[in-house]
């Protein structure tokens, strides 16, 4: 396969996650959450607490996103072994951890707060675990990708 290709690929990948996930943010989560304050209206108070705390949980995956984006373009130009990948890809990990993070802790506030039920706090914890290995993956690609440029840098020295 070549970069060109693999690049596109990789791209419309991006782009559909994106859109899967803008559908997400801006139908989805509104309308389960407005039938779920309509049918349950002791629930009713925690849609708008919910509904912003997930749209913040949103935004770095979208950002995720971008550096993938960036990721691709250079695979296309067949520079993928540069530090400022290796950055990218260590970048994405950093967010991803963070968001995992937060997502757990925000979770377990709204179990406080009487905003969220126990079992959404067990079911989230799947969530979590995908997080930190999308986290893990992105953290590992950083580290060889690292030393794949100083090999190559070393090597383009010699040369």
């Amino acid at each position: 396969m070549s970069s060109k290709t693999l690049s596109y690929l990789i791209r419309a990948a991006v782009i559909s996650v994106a859109i899967c996930g803008l559908i997400a943010c801006i139908y989805i989560l509104p309308t389960i959450g407005t039938n779920i304050a309509e049918n349950n209206p002791e629930h009713a108070h925690s849609y708008i607490p919910w509904l912003i705390f997930l749209w913040l949980c949103a935004i770095p995956c979208f950002i995720v996103l971008a550096c993938a984006w960036k990721v691709a373009a250079a695979v296309e130009r067949d520079t993928i072994f540069t530090l400022q990948t290796a950055w990218l890809g260590k970048f994405s990990a950093i967010l991803l951890f963070g968001n995992v993070g937060f997502f757990f802790a925000g979770n377990i506030i709204l179990v406080i707060l009487n905003m969220s039920h126990p079992g959404v706090l067990l079911m989230s914890l799947f969530v979590d675990v995908f997080g930190i290995l999308l986290a893990l993956i992105a953290a590992a690609l950083s580290r060889y990708i690292t030393k794949a440029a100083v090999l190559q840098e070393e090597a383009d020295s010699t040369i």
